[in-house]
């Protein structure tokens, strides 16, 4: 009797500690890189803020490293596990041999925005003729943005309008404030820190219509050959962080100030209003905004590839069983 006991109660301990297991044993380490603090990349913020992460058992450092291209290259190199960078420079990593895939994407229209300064009397698009414009990085998005603009200008990116790369968004918004610079393509924060300097918006990706995905995840296959539980544990988080921006707006709003440099309250709110509205009711990279940047790449190699082959949404579709992914892809 004295043994059986003694058996109930070890099994029980076991249990018990088993169902503690992810609070006795170390969570896994990963890095989770953004490239802008920009809204769109919210769901890795409140992922992290909201304990999502600790819930699938995952130690998340979440840090920014400006600059897609630079943070594409820190992806592939292995310094981080997940990227929240430009498509733009994802694809072109794809195309030129790179292993990654995207897995989701908060919003399918371009956030960018192209800015004049107070102080170079632009009015029209035709009239940057000869000006020049500042990007992020060659690239980017922000690249990407500002030479569809140019193309609907009639104007041409390098001939006609110059395009200079700053580094990030803060470096372009600051030459603008400083009036060394005339124009500039910015997204997120930046936008706010030029407006301030009297800088006035010329053309908007969302009033274009400007088909192109934003807060863009990525990893790389190697990472999801590993370890596929690990990956799909992230994607939980980041689909329970994603559909908490879009429907928690003070708990989303809290989480925008401390990522966004201490914004003001109104601040941070009026930012929330402006991208929860542009976030997909689930976070799809949809097939046309793949097509678009195939549609305006210029390395010849873009004709070789077609929008699945930059895209893994098998994580996506486990999780969501509604089979909203398939709708989504037959329209």
């Amino acid at each position: 009797m004295e043994h059986k006991l003694k058996l109930r109660v070890g099994l029980s301990i076991c249990c018990f500690l088993f169902s503690l297991a992810p609070a006795i044993f170390a969570a896994e380490k990963i890095r989770v890189a953004f490239v802008s603090p920009t809204p769109v990349f919210a769901p890795a913020w409140i992922a992290k803020e909201a304990g999502l992460f600790a819930k699938y058992g995952l130690d998340a450092d979440v840090i920014l490293l400006t600059g897609s291209p630079r943070l594409v290259q820190a992806l592939i190199a292995g310094d981080v596990d997940y990227a929240m960078a430009g498509s733009t420079a994802l694809m072109r990593a794809r195309m030129q041999g790179a292993e990654l895939a995207v897995l989701a994407a908060s919003t399918n229209i371009s956030i960018m925005k192209l800015l004049v300064s107070r102080q170079s009397g632009l009015r029209r698009l035709e009239d940057l003729k000869g000006k020049t414009i500042g990007v992020s990085q060659y690239g980017s998005d922000a690249d990407a943005f500002a030479r569809i603009v140019l193309d609907q200008a009639g104007l041409k990116p390098d001939k006609d309008v110059p395009i200079m790369q700053f580094g990030g968004h803060p470096q372009v918004a600051t030459a603008l404030a400083a009036g060394k610079l005339e124009a500039g393509v910015l997204g997120g924060l930046a936008i706010l820190t030029a407006r301030k300097s009297g800088a006035v918006v010329l053309a908007d990706g969302v009033k274009l219509n400007s088909i192109a995905m934003a807060g863009t995840l990525a990893t790389m296959r190697r990472t999801m050959q590993r370890s596929r539980d690990s990956v799909l544990r992230f994607m939980r988080a980041h689909v329970e962080a994603f559909q908490y921006f879009r429907g928690n707006r003070d708990g989303a709003v809290a989480v925008i100030q401390k990522y966004m440099g201490g914004l003001g309250l109104d601040q941070a709110r009026f930012l929330y209003d402006e991208y929860v509205e542009l976030f997909e009711e689930f976070p799809v990279p949809r097939e046309k905004a793949f097509q678009g940047v195939l549609d305006h790449e210029t390395d010849p190699k873009a004709k070789n590839f077609k929008p699945a082959d930059f895209v893994d949404l098998s994580f996506l579709t486990e999780i969501d069983r509604s089979g909203r992914v398939e709708k989504i892809y037959k329209k």
